[in-house]
């Protein structure tokens, strides 16, 4: 287990891992200077700018917590080079885990169990590795030919009406939505109850947020109504 756990950490999975890291990096940097200089050229208020991108930062919070929750686990088995690329290019630690999962079902070895033994070999490091660049191929390659034809595509989804385009975009967004969380929910489990209670919770911060005109809230929601169904699911595990 020292051996596997000085190779999944070692220098050469940091040297191999830290490149795909560094081009994500610098696509957020890329984006940030183009979007602002859009900005200057719309002559947005700079004002609202600043607005937004900390009302964007702040959404980013609750999605970031559960990432780092199971990035945690991921790190125990794939080291932490390899969890730290993988979550970085995709974002989906549940994803990557499935895969690491998967691999150690088709060879055998209960994860769990491995990791307490100490049993865990390079074949299933390699393994899992191959298994979770597969698995983001298909990502890359259709943001790669597609991303930039977003709009034309949503145009041709809402008819070439323009005030058709926003109601297609926030069906797209809670059909993705939709289609992670049903994999809570059924079967029946204590995710079933998180999903619940977030969906709760953020229907009725959005009544308090309204009512009372509570600005501040309205950038935290997002993070209180993760959380909230976070601690009712495990609440409801202990019962």
């Amino acid at each position: 287990m020292e051996n596997y756990q000085a190779v999944a950490n070692g220098p050469v999975m940091w040297l191999a891992c830290a490149p795909a890291v560094l081009i994500v990096l610098f696509q957020a940097f890329l984006f940030y200077k183009k979007s602002r200089q859009q900005a200057i050229e719309l002559k947005m208020d700079p004002n609202q700018i600043r607005i937004t991108m900390r009302s964007a930062a702040i959404s980013s919070i609750g999605p970031c917590m559960v990432i780092m929750a199971t990035l945690l686990a991921l790190i125990q088995y794939v080291g932490t080079p390899l969890a730290w690329m993988r979550c970085d290019i995709i974002g989906a630690a549940q994803e990557e885990m499935m895969a690491a999962t998967i691999v150690g079902e088709g060879m055998g070895i209960k994860l769990t169990e491995a990791l307490t033994t100490g049993s865990l070999s390079l074949e299933f490091l390699s393994t899992a590795s191959l298994v979770m660049a597969i698995g983001m191929f298909g990502y890359v390659v259709l943001s790669g030919l597609f991303a930039d034809k977003t709009e034309m595509i949503g145009r041709a989804f809402a008819g070439g009406k323009a005030a058709l385009l926003p109601i297609v975009s926030t069906g797209a967004v809670i059909g993705g939505f939709s289609i992670v969380t049903t994999g809570y929910v059924l079967p029946w489990n204590d995710g079933a109850y998180a999903v619940l209670t977030a969906g709760a919770a953020t229907f009725a911060l959005q009544i308090l947020i309204k009512k009372y005109k509570i600005a501040w809230l309205k950038e935290w929601s997002l993070t209180f109504s993760m959380l909230i169904g976070m601690l009712a699911a495990y609440f409801i595990s202990l019962i």
